[in-house]
């Protein structure tokens, strides 16, 4: 996964790539640090989509910008629209199943 620093990063990837795959998170979230190697192994099956994270605390206009107001947050862009938002309790099947749906509708 792709750690974004600054918001107009954040930006520009939700415009540019096909399908983004964000964790907003908190680096002194346990749950967004356990899931984060689910994460780094669907990007493996997934080579096309774009799985990035972004620290909340050190962006603090995300909250705003994306109204993230828990941890973990995992938003689906595809094709620069927000398709999908996953906050604090889920599945990661749920995840996956989002991603393989949109990953083939668009690649």
């Amino acid at each position: 996964m792709i750690n974004l620093n600054d918001l107009e990063e954040v930006k520009k990837s939700i415009q540019e790539d096909d399908l983004v795959v964000m964790l907003f998170s908190d680096l002194g979230c346990n749950v967004c640090l356990a899931i984060t190697p689910d994460l780094d192994e669907m990007a493996q099956r997934y080579p096309l989509a774009k799985f990035m994270t972004a620290d909340v605390e050190v962006i603090k206009a995300l909250v705003g910008e994306h109204l993230i107001f828990v941890y973990p947050t995992i938003v689906v862009f595809a094709q620069g629209k927000e398709t999908k938002r996953f906050e604090r309790v889920f599945s990661m099947d749920d995840i996956e199943a989002t991603i393989d749906r949109y990953y083939h509708m668009i690649f």
